[in-house]
């Protein structure tokens, strides 16, 4: 096509590119839009979401550095649950400082590495990326990164009654069992 902007049927070639079987020309297609119409690109992506592999599409974002153009797409794909999506727009939230969309993302979405995210973000300059790290490391068990982090940081006023809350919660329970099972074999 010698001048793609100005002989463009968009509704026309969104509906034949839907019905293609060779998943190779939905690859180009998306070069080309990224080429020549970058802000339909979200739209065709939505077209295209059934039968794209969403790893390789974020892994070529990602490559090509335009992870940020197709954050829509990303959203509307991620209640697939998929690593690879999920680990890009907690990235990008993290780059934009969009701390309650990166909690909202983690509390709704759980596949990612947690443990990579938690030390990534134990070093943000925002407290509230660091205390995202801490409920991370606190939902892995890791109680004294947790703590210590929270100790750094100051937040032990706010978040002491929580976490030690809960890590007394957890040892009553066990101390509770223990002693429920010391009068069942002395009975």
């Amino acid at each position: 096509m010698a001048h793609p902007t100005e002989a463009w049927r968009e509704n026309h070639f969104k509906d034949i590119i839907s019905k293609v079987a060779n998943i190779e020309l939905y690859y180009k297609t998306i070069d080309f839009y990224l080429e020549f119409k970058p802000m339909l690109l979200n739209d065709l992506l939505l077209i295209l979401s059934p039968r794209l592999d969403h790893t390789r599409a974020v892994n070529y974002f990602l490559k090509v550095k335009q992870l940020p153009l197709v954050k829509p797409y990303l959203r509307s794909v991620q209640n697939i649950n998929n690593k690879a999506i999920n680990e890009a727009l907690n990235n990008l939230l993290i780059e934009e400082e969009d701390y309650q969309g990166l909690r909202n993302s983690i509390d709704a979405y759980d596949n990612f590495d947690n443990i990579s995210l938690a030390q990534r973000l134990e070093k943000h300059e925002l407290i509230e990326f660091r205390r995202i790290s801490a409920y991370l490391y606190k939902g892995n068990n890791r109680w004294k990164q947790a703590v210590e982090l929270c100790k750094k940081d100051r937040l032990y006023k706010v978040k002491r009654k929580k976490i030690f809350n809960e890590i007394l919660n957890q040892y009553s329970m066990i101390l509770g069992f223990n002693e429920l099972c010391i009068r069942i074999s002395t009975s």
